[in-house]
């Protein structure tokens, strides 16, 4: 069992227990975090944030507010290393101010007291990078020296997508807080997803989304069938199961294959600079191109209006996305909240896959470091990874997800005493 790798070059061959990490130039980045005393949430720590993160627990338990204050500190990570970017071009007057009260949307900002606290930690190549919010506010007056300069894209997709189809069959423009922050961002991601999506394959359900565009008019979405000629329904018709899943498939291949790092750089950094007149002042060190580039995409209830066995299939169609089929210029994270077992158990099967040459050419498998899952209760966090006693294979602990079906057959056996 070999382990062969030709450095500079995505190539790798893998056995069950290794995974090849050696590439020129690649940047090895860690996140970690601290969040104390916010809302329901009293002491969440999470020292090493995976490219795949699953929160299980009861509802309003916490599941969304951890996701939602994960991608707020990851976005004003962005907006520092941009400003580190221009600053260390020489551009001094940077258009990024970073009031901490201005991004929180959505009763985010009721939850704060004079005790919370959240420390939220990159490291890069072994330095460390912290933001941190405490009763004296955001302290984010950090420089990121080029080396260490990395380009975040967070997206959020909110339990509210089931809204989606028919918000854009009326073609409105979400703007402010018509429908809370998080959808605005949601359809926003939507919209940009089906400007450069016509067709976008729903093979969970053997089913496929159309997006057709005439003049000013709505798009048009339709669900068609992969296996016949049956007659298409428009998505807002759909059933709950496909208006919830088809737009947030069609929002992760998006990142995951056409979302532009250039356009994105131009409209965050380019614009500024030209509107400003400080183009001929501008002396980077470092080509934005040679910038580790980041996306994180962080999911509301998974699963939501779907099957048990379409959640499993849903799943894995989420994974191969992400972590197989994503394009070769940039890292995808995936971040979900769920209620649901079903998920749960599933990822065991991905993750045990990875184990297996022949199941790995038979399922999109998880490597074992790259996952992390928690239950959330009563404000706190526990981690479920364990590794089995009798196989040594790193595994979810999942024993105790069946309790609710055993209680009912409790129930059911109890009625004849």
């Amino acid at each position: 069992e070999i382990l062969r790798c030709l450095v500079g070059s995505e190539m790798c061959i893998r056995d069950r227990r290794y995974i090849c990490q050696i590439e020129k130039n690649k940047i090895i980045i860690k996140e970690s975090i601290i969040i104390k005393n916010f809302g329901p949430l009293k002491e969440v720590e999470i020292d090493d944030i995976k490219p795949l993160t699953v929160f299980i627990g009861k509802s309003a338990g916490g599941k969304s507010i951890i996701m939602k204050v994960i991608v707020l500190m990851r976005y004003i990570y962005k907006m520092v290393n941009i400003r580190s970017y221009l600053k260390n071009a020489k551009i001094t007057r940077s258009p990024f101010k970073l009031r901490f009260n201005s991004l929180l949307h959505d009763g985010l900002k009721g939850m704060i007291t004079a005790q919370t606290e959240i420390y939220y930690t990159v490291e890069i190549n072994g330095n460390k990078y912290t933001l941190k919010y405490t009763n004296r506010g955001l302290q984010s007056d950090i420089n990121i020296p080029d080396k260490d300069l990395i380009f975040f894209k967070e997206a959020y997709v909110s339990g509210m997508r089931s809204l989606i189809p028919i918000w854009a069959s009326k073609a409105v423009s979400v703007k402010g807080e018509n429908l809370g922050f998080f959808f605005h961002e949601t359809f926003n991601d939507f919209n940009d997803a089906t400007d450069v999506i016509k067709e976008q394959k729903l093979e969970y359900l053997n089913l496929k989304m159309k997006v057709r565009k005439s003049g000013n008019r709505p798009k048009l979405f339709t669900i068609e069938s992969l296996q016949n000629d049956a007659v298409p329904i428009e998505l807002r018709y759909a059933s709950s199961g496909i208006q919830t899943s088809a737009p947030l498939v069609a929002i992760v291949h998006y990142f995951a294959q056409e979302f532009s790092f250039k356009d994105a750089f131009q409209r965050s950094v380019l614009n500024y600079l030209y509107k400003q007149d400080l183009l001929t002042k501008f002396t980077p060190g470092i080509n934005r191109n040679k910038l580790g580039k980041y996306v994180h995409i962080h999911i509301e209830e998974v699963e939501l209006s779907l099957a048990p066995e379409d959640q499993r299939a849903f799943m894995s169609n989420l994974v191969e996305e992400v972590f197989h089929k994503n394009k070769k210029d940039r890292k995808l994270g995936l971040m979900v909240s769920t209620h649901s077992p079903y998920i749960v158990n599933h990822l065991n099967v991905l993750l045990r896959a990875g184990y297996f040459e022949k199941a790995r050419e038979n399922y999109p498998f998880l490597e074992k470091d790259d996952i992390a899952v928690y239950r959330v209760n009563e404000g706190k966090i526990i981690s479920l990874m364990a590794t089995d006693n009798d196989t040594g294979e790193y595994v979810i602990n999942a024993l105790d997800m069946s309790d609710t079906m055993e209680r009912i057959f409790e129930e059911y056996e109890s009625m004849e005493k």
